[in-house]
């Protein structure tokens, strides 16, 4: 089996959400959590339910608004050995996890490479390799050629790994990637907004006020030897900008499908973001992520 198998095995845990509306050969169908950019993680910790956006939505975002590629606002792969306690590997397999699938939507190969090299090496350090059995290996491979298939197989071993720590006692280190993920893209979509400003950036990131909110509640929960302190409060830090981002909700006529009985509550919501406070938003992610790839 080539390298490029092997890395592709390791980095799978990065694209549970990325495509829907269709069934593979494996006779699975694909969650419908695809090109739904309003889509989200629930995740489960002992009971407790937290929405986060998968990261795969704000590349998704990017791509649709035809912002070119831009690899200077990776972490780069060439420092990951500076990464030692199982608290950056955490943080930082959520952030490469995050470069990955912005790669791989802009169908950057040879960079996807690199950083799938990298997820190989931090989920080994973690792990969580073994969430990637034989068996895994094997409907990978024997599916390469069908897309739909694959993130099926991906799907699962995603879930596998999150299954393996959460049931290992090691919440923390679970909670540690999600953080390290939304994080990452969160930086890129800001940077970006910078370089080239877009209303529907800047929406996306006023839409994470309560996401912020999810992410601090699971670190305050799973803080092992109070590891997370540091980083709690500097979320905290940005949530008191985040908190000062202005929401609208216009009602509108529930939508009702008498066939199956189904009634859907609607409404629009207006997102208003000062400037000042957008770039303190944007200030402070750069400085959280620095720390965080540091």
């Amino acid at each position: 089996m080539s390298q490029i198998y092997k890395y592709l095995f390791s980095g799978a845990l990065i694209l549970p959400l990325l495509f829907s509306c269709s069934t593979g050969s494996d006779g699975k169908e694909i969650d419908d959590e695809v090109l739904d950019p309003n889509s989200s993680l629930n995740t489960a910790f002992d009971g407790k339910i937290f929405s986060i956006p998968s990261p795969m939505q704000t590349s998704l975002l990017l791509k649709s608004l035809s912002i070119p590629f831009n690899e200077s606002l990776m972490n780069p792969t060439d420092g990951l050995e500076k990464y030692s306690s199982e608290y950056q590997q955490a943080l930082n397999l959520g952030v490469y996890s995050t470069d990955l699938g912005y790669s791989a939507l802009y169908e950057q190969n040879s960079t996807c490479l690199r950083y799938l090299a990298s997820v190989q090496k931090l989920t080994e350090k973690l792990g969580l390799d073994a969430a990637f059995n034989k068996d895994f290996m094997v409907r990978f491979e024997k599916n390469l050629t069908n897309q739909d298939s694959m993130l099926v197989i991906v799907s699962d071993a995603f879930k596998k790994a999150d299954y393996f720590l959460k049931n290992s006692d090691r919440k923390s280190t679970s909670a540690l990637i999600l953080t390290g993920g939304w994080i990452e893209s969160m930086y890129i979509a800001s940077e970006l907004n910078i370089q080239k400003p877009s209303g529907k950036i800047v929406e996306r990131i006023g839409e994470q006020q309560l996401t912020l909110a999810s992410v601090i509640d699971i670190l305050s929960e799973y803080n092992d030897h109070e590891l997370n302190n540091n980083l709690i409060q500097d979320l905290k830090d940005l949530q008191f900008y985040f908190e000062k981002i202005e929401f609208k909700y216009t009602y509108r006529e529930p939508i009702t499908d008498e066939v199956n009985k189904i009634t859907t509550l609607t409404h629009d919501l207006e997102i208003k973001i000062d400037t000042d406070i957008l770039n303190q938003i944007s200030m402070k992610i750069r400085t959280i992520r620095e720390q965080i790839i540091s």
